[in-house]
């Protein structure tokens, strides 16, 4: 195994194998966990609705003095169902975009029940004050519905995609996306040509194979389950500084979701590792047996 000619090649070998370990195993926890499905399930397991109900109840009693209309008026008709379909929106609007080159196109439900509300207090104001419900009128409780639509949006976007995007990144992130099969297939066919290789140059002894592959799977596994293990002990994305709860739960929570989700799948590699080690190390022994029975039979031959 230590042969010059086999040695050297085998290590560099198996270090691009590692490579290739860490970068497949990714790719996948991508491919499996970033989905529009996924991504709802967990909006709704964290509970996100709620912290955006939260957070809409807050902005409409701070801008009540300002603007003259009580919060109840728009949030009598807020609740975790419909906050939860804006979420959706949101989430669908962001996969189409990342699917079909970063173009963003969200369509907020609508809230019947939050435009009469909107018509009911405007119409009682215009009563008991005696202003005129002329085009002026319209225009104002236009833009009030307007307004309210864009405030619920901006609330229930809760990965601050509408940002990405006019800040050009979404189109950016939705290269890489669109490109991620392709990436997990040119990943696992490196690794598949490595092994080809690695069984060539050890055709002679084809066990060995499974050590150099046992060798990179270990590594591969400790190299991703030590800095997984640091960010998920210390809490790293706590650190992080966002003012709205709902997206800094968006945020926080999903980073933890796959942190781990990518340390599982490091730890299965450093048990296959283990495993091809043991298996190898079984192999060479009965090998190394019957090389020394042999040389007795010989020498009692002789």
């Amino acid at each position: 195994m230590k042969k010059a000619g086999t040695y050297i090649p085998s290590v560099i070998l198996s270090v691009l194998l590692v490579l290739c370990v860490l970068a497949g195993s990714a790719l996948i926890v991508v491919d499996v966990n970033v989905t529009p499905s996924r991504t709802s399930a967990f909006s709704e397991k964290e509970d996100l609705a709620e912290k955006v109900h939260k957070d809409l109840d807050k902005h409409y009693r701070g801008k009540a003095n300002s603007t003259g209309i009580p919060a109840s008026v728009y949030m009598e008709h807020l609740n975790k169902e419909y906050i939860n379909k804006v979420i959706d929106a949101y989430i669908d609007a962001t996969y189409d975009a990342l699917n079909s080159g970063g173009k963003l196109t969200v369509k907020v439900p609508e809230n019947t029940a939050l435009e009469n509300s909107i018509d009911s207090f405007f119409s009682d104001y215009a009563d008991k004050t005696g202003y005129k419900k002329d085009e002026n009128y319209e225009k104002k409780l236009a833009v009030t519905k307007e307004n309210a639509y864009k405030t619920i949006g901006s609330s229930c976007d809760i990965f601050k995609v509408d940002s990405m995007n006019s800040h050009g990144l979404l189109s950016k992130l939705s290269k890489l996306y669109r490109a991620r099969y392709k990436l997990t297939f040119a990943a696992a066919a490196a690794a598949a040509v490595i092994m080809l290789i690695l069984a060539f140059l050890h055709r002679k002894r084809i066990f060995e194979l499974l050590y150099w592959c046992g060798i990179s799977a270990l590594i591969a596994g400790i190299m991703g389950t030590i800095p997984s293990a640091y960010l998920i002990a210390t809490k790293y994305y706590n650190a992080f500084s966002i003012k709205q709860p709902q997206v800094f739960a968006a945020y926080t929570r999903s980073l933890f979701g796959l942190t781990e989700a990518f340390m599982a799948s490091q730890i299965a590699a450093i048990v296959i590792g283990i495993g091809m080690l043991v298996v190898y190390a079984v192999f060479c022994g009965k090998g190394k047996r019957a090389s020394a029975v042999h040389a007795i039979s010989e020498e009692k031959k002789s």
